[in-house]
Parts: structure tokens; C-alpha cells; sequence
């Protein structure tokens, strides 16, 4: 597509949006969904890859739609045996792109488009915003296997060789870039954002009655690894005793979520709390809005301090007073609208949950400060004029 004569880059791109996942129903695509949405709204011509897994479909709610309106789909086939036609596919469809965004360094995925980009060559642009290889990372979480660890970490190395730029969704993440020899003036910065909350009546008013007459502590994620530490939940449990009104509710599920569950049998909460399981975007809004207090806990490991939590910035949306773990970007992201923990001590939790459930004004003032950080820093806009920016370095180098 012709841009301004002036620029040395098209000034609305095509672009190929490249990615492992059955957006539909992962939590985390929330991430690369929102991106091409706003690529789209300003004039861009996005393809998203998208690979369906008719099991996830057939067990789990739908999150969102495959891609936002006016984006292109382009399904591949997440068997091994499918590779070479992903790899036809995707050669295909570079021929009339300018530029490629890869999220996630996974094999499965980044070998089909690397062997089509040395047929059809175009600049190459990887979000990086997670630990995802390696003994902390997160396909050694889910898998259990320290061989897929192995593997992903050496392909979350190589991918570096391959890309032009990379946005970084950390501090963390950007220390092992440069320790890498990734040039710093390709690196850019990449957080997590949000969207402004929508507003559907009926989840509003469903769960508005369900929570009538009590206080929510909510706790949002994707449990599918032991992110959430369950020791932090005999805090909740001692602040719950001087507070009768008070309620645990918990949105997300996975392999960790049983162990969250027993826990709280065991320290008396089982009648006060609420587990949801996977519920679709305009439900975890709609919980958000009706919310107390928004709890993240976190421990203090490598995998930790590499994410930008995106449930942070949706209750930082929603204007709620925070509790978070001091861990990794959490601190940057909240500025001064929540109050932050050290450690995982029951008593440092019991503390900090008391400290904001006893002050509505400090409740009021915490929700008012996260709110007006998200709407100048944390907006997918403004994340979306830093991928730009990355982009527009990756056209010029090539």
C-alpha cells in the first residue's frame, strides 16, 4: 500500500500478526487481540494467525471472537504433521505484507515462518512479554517437562538472531535482551494495557445481585500454572474474621485452581468464597465493576518479574483499590494507586487487606490514583505507539 513519499515506510502497513494460540479461549491472546484491534482502528491492514483447537472449543466458554472486526484470520493447523502446509500458507501470505509480528518464540510456530522468510523475506518484529523457557519459565510450569524447558529456552535465544526489533513487556525481560547482544536502540517498550471497561447491562446487573450485601476481594488469572501463591490465602482468611461481609471470588481456572480450592476449605473460607472458572471477557468486566478490593499476589521469581500482568491494568481500569505483591513491573504499573506487600506472610497480606478495608477514603483515593494512571500510561493506544515506533525501525533497517 503506498504511504507519504516522504516516509521511508508505508505509512498504513500490512501486517502479519503471527501467534501459537486458539485466540477464542486463552486468556493471555487478550494481549496480541487488543494490538491488532488498534493496528486496524488506524488504518493498518492486520492478518492475525490463529490456530483453533476444536477440544479447548468443545470444554471451554468462549472469551472473545477469533479476531476483532475488519482483521483478516488466517487458520493453521496446530498438528506436527501440518507444518509444511503452515509453511505454504504463511509464504503465502507474506508476499503481500510488509512486515511480520511474531509473539511467543515456541518451535511449532517459529520454524514454519522462519523457513517461509527465507523464501519471502520481511522484516521481523517479536513481542517478547513473558519468561517462557528454561527451569522458571513457563512451559516448564505447564509441562512438567524440563526437555520442553530446554527447548523453549533455546528458541527464546535464537528467535533474538532472526528478529529486526523487540518489544519488551519488562525491565526484567529488557536486561536479558542486552545480555544477549540485542542492540538497545531495536528494543522498545512494550507493557500490557487495557481496555476503557465496557459496560454490558446484563452481566452488570447479574452480578450485582450475586454480590449484594458483600465485599469482594477478587483475585483474576489463568491458574494454569502455580502463579498464585496459595499461602498468601491465610491472609485473606484472618482479614475475612473481622469482616463478615467479606468475600473471596475468584475468576480463572487451570491445574492450580484445586489447590486454591482445598486451601480454602481448610482456613474456613469455603462458604466465602466463590470460585467462577473461565468466564468471557464482559464477565470478568462486569465482576471488576462490582468489586471491593482487586488482590495479585505474586512470588519472587525470574517468571514473576518478566510479566506486565494485564489483570492489574483491567482493576486499575476499573479505578480499584489494589493489593500486590512488590514483585517485578508490578510497582511501575501501579505507581502510587495500590498498596504494595513484601513477601507472602499471611500477616503481611492480613495487614495490607485491612489497612485498605478499614479506610474507605484511602479505598477511594488508591481506586482514583489507578485509574487516572491507567487512562495516561496503560491504554492499548499507548502501547500500540510503541509497537509502531518498532515497526517503523524495523522498515528502515531493511
Amino acid at each position: 500500500m503506498p504511504g507519504d513519499p516522504g516516509l521511508p515506510y508505508p505509512a498504513a502497513m500490512k501486517i502479519l500478526m503471527v501467534q501459537r494460540f486458539d485466540i477464542a479461549n486463552v486468556g493471555c491472546a487478550e494481549r496480541i487481540w487488543r494490538q491488532a484491534e488498534e493496528l486496524h482502528r488506524r488504518g493498518h491492514a492486520v492478518t492475525l494467525v490463529n490456530y483453533p483447537h476444536p477440544e479447548r472449543r468443545a470444554r471451554l466458554p468462549i472469551l472473545r471472537p477469533d479476531a476483532p472486526r475488519g482483521v483478516e484470520v488466517l487458520n493453521l493447523d496446530r498438528r506436527a504433521v501440518a507444518m509444511p502446509g503452515n509453511f505454504g500458507k504463511l509464504r503465502e501470505r507474506l508476499r503481500d505484507s510488509d512486515l511480520v509480528h511474531l509473539w511467543k518464540p515456541y518451535p511449532d510456530t517459529a520454524l514454519p515462518l522462519l523457513h517461509a522468510l527465507r523464501h519471502e523475506p520481511r522484516p521481523l518484529h517479536y513481542d517478547w512479554d513473558d519468561l517462557e523457557g528454561g527451569p522458571e519459565g513457563v512451559a516448564f510450569r505447564l509441562t512438567g517437562s524440563k526437555a520442553a524447558g530446554s527447548l523453549v529456552a533455546f528458541w527464546e535465544r535464537e528467535i533474538l538472531e532472526w528478529v529486526d526489533t523487540v518489544t519488551v513487556a519488562s525491565a526484567a525481560i529488557r536486561e536479558m535482551c542486552l545480555r544477549w547482544g540485542f542492540p538497545g536502540e531495536r528494543v522498545f517498550e512494550g507493557p500490557v494495557g487495557s481496555v476503557q471497561p465496557p459496560e454490558v447491562p446484563e452481566s452488570l446487573k447479574r452480578w450485582r445481585e450475586r454480590l449484594r450485601g458483600h465485599r469482594a476481594v477478587v483475585l483474576v488469572g489463568q491458574l494454569e500454572s502455580e502463579d498464585f501463591p496459595v499461602s498468601v490465602l491465610a491472609g485473606v482468611a484472618e482479614a475475612a474474621k473481622d469482616s463478615p461481609d467479606l468475600i473471596l471470588l475468584v475468576v480463572g481456572d487451570g491445574s492450580s485452581r484445586r489447590a486454591l480450592e482445598v486451601e480454602s476449605e481448610r482456613l474456613g473460607l469455603g462458604n466465602r468464597s466463590l470460585f467462577t472458572g473461565y468466564v468471557a471477557r464482559e464477565e470478568v468486566h462486569a465482576i471488576l465493576a462490582n468489586a471491593s478490593l482487586f488482590l495479585f499476589p505474586l512470588g519472587d521469581d525470574l517468571m514473576s518479574r518478566c510479566k506486565s500482568p494485564l489483570v492489574v491494568v483491567e482493576a486499575m481500569a476499573h479505578g480499584l483499590p489494589i493489593v500486590a505483591s512488590s514483585v517485578g513491573e508490578v510497582p511501575f504499573l501501579l505507581g502510587d494507586g495500590g498498596v504494595l506487600v513484601e513477601g507472602l506472610a499471611a500477616e503481611n497480606w492480613r495487614s495490607a487487606l485491612r489497612q485498605v478495608l478499614d479506610d474507605p477514603s484511602l479505598a477511594s483515593r488508591l481506586g482514583r490514583l489507578a485509574r487516572t494512571r491507567f487512562a495516561e500510561a496503560f491504554t492499548w493506544p499507548a502501547v500500540v505507539d510503541s509497537l509502531e515506533k518498532a515497526y517503523r525501525t524495523a522498515l528502515v533497517e531493511n
